[in-house]
């Protein structure tokens, strides 16, 4: 028979505390890392002027600005919504002529004597130098000093919808002034790695949307 059991003497539990110090080290860390040491109102009471004279809050960077060259189907104008530019470009399309717009200001590129049914001669020179004389007036009027490189981005936006002989027109227009800028008839590769940076936009991604044509020509006719 086995002897009683006495409860008064049973072995005292101890709770083990290695995960709870472990816990509390890891609350401790993402406390440190996330915790703001230096409140907004600092940040703010610190430009706000005073009776001792001026603040010493350093000047702030400016952002760099883009050069934005903008193609898409003429006819086309601000202030529409992407279901509108999608049934019109699904109606009527208008890919052979191009708007070109950069600050707001536009002008018409007639696709026909871009080479595109065949132009050539004076009307394809014609149309050049009017590409080329509006893209450099503008870049002219945005210049600043330093190196090339250090000159605002030139981003060339068209529309996916129309023939790429409108962008490669725009791409070779600005390469021609950087040139000229640079006292060459081309650049070299060494010129080309110190030059401005001269990109054209990403291509969208297809099918995953409705009106999605009509919400690219929205966002490029609406840049800035």
């Amino acid at each position: 028979m086995a002897p009683p059991i006495d409860i008064d003497n049973d072995d005292e539990v101890k709770a083990d505390m290695t995960p709870m110090i472990d816990v509390i080290f890891l609350l401790l860390i993402f406390f440190i890392l996330t915790t703001k040491f230096i409140p907004d109102e600092k940040v703010i009471g610190s430009l706000l002027p005073t009776n001792k004279g001026q603040s010493s809050a350093s000047t702030p960077i400016e952002e760099p600005q883009n050069v934005n060259i903008l193609l898409y189907p003429f006819g086309y104008t601000r202030g529409q919504q992407p279901s509108y530019y999608d049934a019109k470009w699904h109606e009527e399309g208008g890919g052979q002529n191009a708007t070109m717009t950069i600050n707001g200001e536009n002008i018409h590129i007639n696709g026909q004597d871009l080479g595109m049914g065949g132009g050539e001669g004076s009307a394809l020179n014609a149309q050049l130098d009017n590409i080329h004389g509006f893209i450099n007036r503008h870049l002219t009027n945005g210049e600043k000093g330093g190196p090339r490189k250090d000159q605002d981005p030139v981003i060339i936006q068209c529309f996916s919808g129309m023939p790429w002989k409108f962008a490669l027109a725009a791409y070779d227009a600005v390469r021609a002034y950087e040139a000229g800028v640079a006292g060459k008839i081309d650049l070299t590769p060494e010129d080309l790695q110190n030059a401005r940076e001269v990109v054209f936009s990403p291509p969208r991604v297809r099918d995953y949307r409705q009106w999605e044509m009509g919400y690219e020509l929205f966002e490029i006719i609406h840049t800035k």
